[in-house]
């Protein structure tokens, strides 16, 4: 760095004496002077700008498009070892796209003078053919092939056939873009041909049947204007004065025939923007290959097509591994597929599950297989379902390996301690919602009754999932119960659970079953007396289940005539209703022989209005034509008025009326239809949902019949979101705009919304929606754990928990939207018996030094890669 600032100076110095030197009345030196120093202050820029960006890298290490924008940035600067050291560092963490790819190679090209250099080159095309398939980069390959060696050598054109029979193998089944490889390999033999015709007629003949073979191997591809390549081919045998062989014609007419029906699915994939587009077109590219054409050199490569296009598609990754694993069943192909599809979704709990399935399968020792269970871990699974895949795959290869009779062999400890930690990881990281069914601790269960007879233990972890949220369910009961009688079937042991299964069971959950299980019991197992004992109990507690059912029905009823009642008051309140005779009932007549007339009822009236002025009740939209041009607004703020609505409302389109729902005081009631001119208007007002007015934000939904009398009820979706994100942690002072600036980088937003209370303060969470799941699943990756606006942020996909109304909330349970989010273990969980491997040294590759033979400066190699 000082050598840099010492040219810098030394610079500076000669502009200073070249500008005082200078009388050109025209003024070409201060213009020359000026450009200078602008490239100085660019330079400048550049370098303080690269040295934030090892900080921020310093402290994300996985922050992608900080990576991209350093390389970018020391690519502009012209630091050669720097960048390629900034490279080295992206390419250990992520796979590099095609792009990257392409200006690395090209950068190093410019610089490679030596064969030494050149030899470095080769390596890197090889390591950029192993990311992705990318035609463009085998092409630029063969291309740099042929520039930099004598193809008159007989081991130059081994080798540069060897390297396109490579390029052939890898992308010359690729539909749209294999025949670049195709046409570049037959322009090679071509030229090699014309050389031929000064020699012998051997040596002709022999290179004719080559080109005459390579049109026969594409001919048979159904590929993109395969038509040209037959065209050609006849070209090629009417010089040869030969006929094309009925075989050929064959395979090339089947070929075309695949090509037909291929054709519109490669017409969708072109016209395809959306990303769940072109999921669709592959999903249905992959049948047909996979269930008609059924050719797997051709399924494997229609994959890697897909994986290069879509690599953050977790489903695709998954469907190839298992497709390699079964198809070819060779370890070395199984584990290069596996290798990427982790580092391309590392979040993927199946893959990684299938990935420690194939090291079993194929025989890997305990600390490979040991080492992928703490990768997995290490990666940051996605959900808790990812993590309790890789225990469970992990925990069945140990079951394997165990010999059940000793339970204090080694391989059991094993298990054992496997088990523990693995119940412990998904309680520290999930709690309950880690393990909802209880899968992991009914398996240890089922090992400790059947294959150790260690009944006490089993009973006693039956006891911690019966606990776990289920000692009101009368099914987990019943599987309790059925778990004893299978394994040991102690009779006492039975009744105690039944009496204890009876007294748990809410009411609401059908204690019937228990009550039948229990007395089918005693019929085959039990006598007379256990019989009796068994019914005295079943028949005082369905006395008090019947009991508290009756409470619970009267109260609703009561709850309902409340609603009703509270209703004809407010009518009565607010609208003069004249006297009426009081009906006598049926009932009434019959017991009374005498009815006391009611006094008559005056009308109740503001003191504040005239009597002649009753309050009007506004109702709800009953006209189903209108329905679709109303909106229902709620949560509005108490001294809403009618002129508050239309000024927020009327930007949006043509208002016909506006229904503002009052008491019996003139006070708004907290909602309001709007009724616009068309549907078309009421549709585009649900897009300005929850915008704030008077502080609050206004629920914006489309109208439904009688929606004022309805129970308000928070409706939101509770399975796994991939395209929408909840973050936690947001600093109260943040925007939605802060939110936008933020993540707009990783994709299209779709919708960006902070949650607040109902008087509209912030609650520091908040959710933002992509248009795909790439983009989420990336903005999720880069943002959990950084600071924003001073707080540290956490960032997970969408996964409420199920709401239940009988779910009893204490101070542990998750809040509104903490469902599910990625948390990276910082301890390692593997058995310490397994784990037998070191880990690997995370300290980046040293740069790649310059040979002494073409040792040049800074200020030379930035002159060569900036071409100047």
């Amino acid at each position: 760095m000082m050598d840099v600032q010492q040219g810098f100076a030394e610079e500076d110095e000669t502009e200073e004496m070249s500008f005082e030197g200078n009388d050109n009345p025209n003024g070409s030196g201060s213009s020359d002077s000026d450009d200078s120093e602008k490239e100085r202050e660019e330079h400048y820029v550049l370098e303080r700008r690269i040295v934030e960006l090892r900080k921020e890298l310093a402290k994300s290490p996985n922050a992608y498009n900080t990576h991209v924008e350093l390389i970018s940035s020391l690519q502009k600067l012209g630091e050669l070892d720097q960048l390629r050291y900034a490279r080295e560092s992206m390419h250990a963490i992520y796979p590099l796209t095609e792009e990257l790819w392409l200006d690395w190679l090209r950068d190093e090209i410019k610089l490679g003078l030596t064969d030494e250099d050149k030899k470095k080159i080769e390596l890197l095309f090889q390591r950029a053919t192993e990311d992705y398939l990318n035609i463009d980069i085998w092409v630029e390959y063969i291309q740099f092939c042929l520039a930099g060696m004598d193809i008159g050598g007989v081991e130059a054109l081994k080798k540069i056939r060897a390297v396109m029979e490579e390029a052939i193998r890898h992308g010359g089944l690729h539909v749209v873009k294999g025949a670049l490889l195709w046409d570049s390999y037959r322009d090679f033999e071509m030229a090699i041909y014309q050389t031929t015709k000064g020699g012998s007629e051997t040596e002709k003949t022999s290179q004719a049947q080559k080109i005459t073979h390579l049109f026969n191997r594409q001919l048979s591809v159904p590929l993109l204007d395969m038509e040209r390549t037959w065209t050609e081919y006849n070209e090629w045998l009417q010089i040869l004065d030969q006929k094309i062989e009925p075989h050929v014609k064959a395979t090339y007419d089947k070929a075309k025939g695949q090509m037909e029906k291929i054709a519109p699915i490669e017409d969708t994939l072109i016209i395809a923007v959306e990303n769940d587009h072109k999921v669709a077109a592959y999903r249905t590219y992959l049948d047909l290959e996979m269930n008609e054409f059924k050719d797997p050199a051709r399924i494997q490569a229609l994959f890697e097509r897909i994986v290069a296009e879509m690599p953050l598609y977790d489903s695709f990754w998954n469907d190839y591994c298992k497709f390699v694993d079964h198809q070819f069943k060779a370890a070395e192909t199984t584990f290069a597929i596996f290798k990427r599809a982790i580092r391309n979704c590392p979040w993927n709990g199946p893959i990684w599950s299938e990935y420690i399935l194939a090291a079993e399968r194929y025989k890997k020792e305990d600390g490979f297989i040991a080492g992928l269970v703490e990768k997995a871990f290490n990666a940051g699974l996605a959900t808790a379902a990812d993590l309790l895949s890789v225990w469970m795959s992990f925990i069945e290869y140990l079951v394997r390996k165990c010999t059940w009779g000793d339970s204090d062999n080694e391989n059991i400890v094993q298990l054992r301690e496997a088990f523990t930690r693995a119940t412990e990881h998904l309680d520290q990281t999930y709690d309950v919602e880690g393990d909802p069914e209880c899968t992991l601790l009914q398996y240890w269960a089922y090992f400790e009754a059947k294959k150790l007879n260690n009944m006490p233990k089993a009973r006693d972890l039956w006891s911690k999932i019966i606990s776990r949220g289920h000692s009101k369910s009368a099914q987990w009961w019943l599987a309790r119960v059925q778990f004893e009688r299978t394994h040991d079937n102690n009779k006492e042991e039975v009744r105690k659970l039944f009496t204890k299964s009876l007294n748990g069971v809410s009411s609401s959950d059908w204690p019937e079953l228990i009550v039948k299980q229990w007395l089918q019991f005693e019929r085959e197992e039990g006598d007379l007396q256990t019989m009796d004992i068994a019914k005295q109990r079943c028949e005082a507690r369905m006395k008090k289940v019947n009991k508290e059912r009756e409470g619970q029905t009267v109260q609703e009823v009561e709850t309902a005539k409340g609603r009703k009642r509270g209703k004809i008051e407010d009518a009565k309140e607010s609208k003069p209703v004249p006297a009426k005779k009081p009906k006598i009932s049926h009932d009434a007549a019959a017991t009374s022989t005498k009815v006391v007339p009611k006094k008559k009822v005056e009308p109740k009236v503001n003191a504040t209005e005239p009597a002649s002025k009753p309050v009007v009740i506004p109702k709800p939209v009953t006209d189903p034509s209108r329905h679709a041009n109303t909106v229902f607004l709620s949560n509005l703020a108490y001294e809403t008025s009618e002129q508050d609505v239309r000024n927020m409302m009327s930007s949006s389109g043509t208002i016909t009326d506006i229904r503002l729902v009052l008491d019996y005081k003139q006070r708004c009631k907290g909602f309001c239809f709007v009724e616009f001119s068309s549907q078309d208007e009421a549709r585009a007002v649900l897009k300005r949902d929850r915008e704030l007015m008077k502080g609050r934000p206004v629920f914006m939904s489309p109208s439904e019949p009688d929606a004022a009398l309805k129970h308000p009820a928070f409706k939101y979706q509770s399975t796994l979101e991939k395209k929408k994100l909840f973050i936690k942690g947001l600093a109260f002072t943040t925007t939605k705009e802060d939110l936008e600036a933020l993540f707009k980088k990783f994709g299209i937003l779709k919708d960006v919304r902070l949650v607040t209370l109902r008087n509209g303060k912030p609650k520091g969470l908040a959710y933002v929606e992509f248009e795909d799941e790439v983009s989420a699943t990336m903005a999720m990756n880069q943002t959990d754990g950084t600071t924003f606006q001073d707080k540290v942020l956490t960032v997970a996909l969408s996964n409420p928990p199920p709401r239940r109304e009988d779910r009893n909330l204490d101070k542990d349970e998750l809040s509104l939207g903490g469902g599910t989010r990625v948390r990276r273990t910082q301890v390692s969980f593997v058995p310490n018996a397994v784990l037998r491997q070191t880990s690997q040294s995370s300290t980046m590759p040293p740069p790649v030094s310059v040979p002494a033979s073409a040792s040049k400066s800074n200020a030379d190699f930035r002159s060569m890669l900036l071409k100047k």
